[in-house]
């Protein structure tokens, strides 16, 4: 039990350096490192059965290439930054919790 918390903890700081890694580059200057490194949350998450993290990084991609058609990646990063620092630190999440976090993200968003 406590190897596994151990486990978790760890994952949890890898993939906590990895977002620090995304906060600290700029999409706009540029955007193929920040779409890099937002894939190795994905991946790492997906690896790591860290389901919650790897579908909101999945829609945060999905969002950045809305993104570079019609601007306002400030928005689309703070908010979806937010919500994945969330959810790596959560435990568990839930498919419904997972959805309303990206709900609130929605809400958010320039259209």
């Amino acid at each position: 039990m406590e190897m596994d918390h151990d486990r978790q903890m760890l994952i949890r700081a890898e993939l906590s350096d990895l977002l620090e890694s995304l906060r600290l580059t700029s999409f706009d200057t540029n955007p193929l490192q920040f779409l890099v490194r937002l894939e190795a949350i994905r991946q790492t998450a997906i690896t790591h059965h860290f389901s919650a993290v790897a579908e909101i990084a999945g829609v945060f991609e999905a969002s950045m290439s809305r993104v570079i058609e019609h601007g306002g990646a400030d928005s689309v990063v703070n908010s979806f930054t937010g919500i994945l620092g969330d959810a790596i630190g959560c435990q568990q999440l839930s498919p419904s919790v997972t959805q309303s976090l990206l709900a609130s993200i929605a809400v958010r968003l320039p259209r």
